[in-house]
C-alpha cells in the first residue's frame, strides 16, 4: 500500500515534467517535417542538424541549471547567487558561438575536423548564425524552470513548452508560405523563434513565485558562493557535454560512411523523432530528485521507472513495427522514399533505446540526489568513451565489408548510441548503495 501511494504522488511528480519534455521533443518532427518541403531536403535537414549539433554542444553547460536550481535555490541568498552564476555562463557561451559562427573556425570544426560534405557545412553556416542567443535563451529558462519546479510549479513548466511548441509550428508554417529561405536557415529561425518566447514566458510565470516564496525568504545558513555552486555544477555540465559530444562524433563518423549525405540526414530525423519518445523517460532524472526529497523510496521510484520503460518501448514498437510507420514518414514528415525508407530502419533498430533512457535518467537522479554529480560526470565519460569505440569500430568493418547501403551507415550510428548508453547504465549501478524507505 506504502509503494502505490507513493507511485501516485510520483506520477503526479512526473506528469507535468513528461508532458513538457514530449511537447518540446516534438520541436524536432515539426522542424524537419517543415525542412522536408523545402528544396534539397537531405541537404538541408543535414545542413540544420549540424548546426544544431554544434549549438546543443555549446548550450551543454546550461543544460543542467534546471537540476542546480531544484538543489540550491533554498530562499532569496541563493537564489541571487545561482543567478550570478547563470548570468556569466550564459554571456561566456554565447561569445563562444559568435567566434564558432562567424569566423573561419567553422570551417576548421565543419570541413576540417568533422569532414563533413561541403554542400552540408555550407549550409549549416547560416543556421548557427541565427542560433546566436541560442544559449542564452535556453539557459535562463532552464534556470526559471527549476525554480518553479522547486516551489510546486511544474505545471507552468508545460504551459510554457506548449506555448513554444505553437510559436514554432506558427512560424514553420509562415516561412514554409513565404519560402524564400535556404531550409536549414529557416529551420534555425523556426527553432529560435520557439526558445525565445519560451525564456520570455518563463520570466513571467516565475515572477509571482520570487515574489510571494523565494525572495521573501532569507536563510540562515551561510551564503553560496560561486565555488560551490560552480563545483555543484560543473560535473552536471560536463555530463551534458559529454552527452552532445556524441551529435558531432556520429556526424563525423556517418560522413566517412557510404553515402554521407543521405546517412546525416537519416539520422537527424531518427534521432530528433525518438526524442518525443524518450521524452517520457528524459523526465524521471528531475522527478527522482524532486521524489527523492519527498522521501518516496528507490523500490516505488525504480517499479515506477519500469512501467515509464515498458510503456515507451511499447509506443515505439507501434511506430516502427506497423503502418504507422510509413504514415509518419512519408505523410507527416513528408520524406521522400530515399529517405523515408532508412529512417523507418532506423526507428526498427533503435528499440532498447526507450528503456534504456529511463532507466539511465532515474539512475543519474538518485545520483544527483545524494549530491554524487562526480560519478554522474563518470557515467557519461563511459558513455562517450564506448560511442566512441563503437563509431570507429563500425567504420572499419563497414569498410572491411564493402557495405555501400545508408542503412550500413546508419546502423553503425544507432548501435553505438545504444551500446554506450548500456555501459553507462552499468556505471551507474556499480557500488551503489540504495537509500532506505
Amino acid at each position: 500500500m506504502k509503494t502505490r501511494v507513493q507511485g501516485s504522488v510520483l506520477f503526479w511528480l512526473w506528469l507535468p515534467l513528461a508532458l513538457s519534455f514530449t511537447l518540446m521533443m516534438l520541436e524536432s518532427p515539426v522542424t524537419n517535417a517543415a525542412l522536408a518541403r523545402f528544396a534539397e531536403p537531405s541537404v538541408q535537414i543535414a545542413g540544420f542538424g549540424v548546426a544544431l549539433g554544434l549549438s546543443l554542444l555549446i548550450e551543454s553547460p546550461v543544460i543542467m541549471l534546471l537540476a542546480t536550481a531544484i538543489a540550491l535555490v533554498q530562499g532569496r541568498e541563493s537564489f541571487f547567487a545561482v543567478l550570478r552564476f547563470v548570468l556569466t555562463l550564459i554571456t561566456s557561451l554565447t561569445l563562444l558561438t559568435a567566434l564558432i559562427a562567424f569566423t573561419p573556425l567553422y570551417d576548421l570544426i565543419a570541413l576540417r575536423l568533422l569532414g563533413l560534405p561541403v554542400r552540408v557545412a555550407e549550409a549549416g553556416r547560416g543556421a548557427m548564425q541565427v542560433m546566436l542567443l541560442w544559449t542564452a535563451a535556453i539557459g535562463w529558462r532552464r534556470f526559471l524552470q527549476g525554480v518553479l519546479v522547486r516551489y510546486g510549479g511544474a505545471r507552468f513548466v508545460t504551459w510554457g513548452t506548449a506555448i513554444r511548441l505553437a510559436t514554432i509550428t506558427a512560424v514553420a508554417v509562415g516561412l514554409l508560405w513565404w519560402n524564400v529561405l535556404p531550409g536549414a536557415v529557416a529551420g534555425a529561425w523556426i527553432v529560435m523563434a520557439g526558445v525565445l518566447v519560451e525564456a520570455a514566458v518563463a520570466t513571467l510565470f516565475t515572477l509571482p513565485v520570487l515574489r510571494e516564496r523565494v525572495l521573501p525568504h532569507h536563510e540562515a545558513t551561510p551564503p553560496l558562493t560561486q565555488r560551490v555552486i560552480g563545483r555543484f555544477h560543473l560535473p552536471l555540465a560536463g555530463t551534458t557535454l559529454l552527452t552532445l559530444l556524441v551529435h558531432p562524433l556520429t556526424a563525423a563518423a556517418l560522413a566517412r560512411l557510404p553515402q554521407p549525405e543521405l546517412a546525416i540526414a537519416a539520422w537527424q530525423v531518427v534521432f530528433g523523432s525518438l526524442l518525443a519518445v524518450r521524452s517520457w523517460g528524459f523526465a524521471l532524472q528531475e522527478a527522482s530528485v524532486a521524489a527523492l526529497q519527498q522521501r518516496i523510496s528507490e523500490r516505488a521510484l525504480f517499479a515506477f521507472t519500469g512501467k515509464v520503460a515498458l510503456g515507451t518501448t511499447l509506443a515505439l514498437a507501434l511506430l516502427a513495427f506497423t503502418p504507422l510507420a510509413g504514415l509518419f514518414t512519408e505523410r507527416l514528415l513528408a520524406l521522400n522514399a530515399e529517405l523515408a525508407s532508412p529512417v523507418v530502419y532506423g526507428f526498427q533498430m533503435c528499440l532498447l533505446l526507450p528503456a534504456l533512457t529511463a532507466y539511465g535518467s532515474t539512475l543519474r537522479g538518485v545520483r544527483i540526489y545524494a549530491k554524487q554529480t562526480a560519478v554522474v560526470y563518470w557515467g557519461m565519460a563511459v558513455n562517450l568513451l564506448v560511442n566512441a569505440l563503437g563509431l570507429a569500430a563500425g567504420v572499419l568493418l563497414a569498410r572491411a565489408l564493402g557495405a555501400q547501403s545508408v542503412e550500413a551507415s546508419l546502423l553503425v550510428g544507432v548501435m553505438a548510441f545504444q551500446l554506450a548508453a548500456l555501459a553507462e547504465i552499468a556505471y551507474l549501478l556499480r557500488g551503489r548503495t540504495p537509500t532506505a524507505s
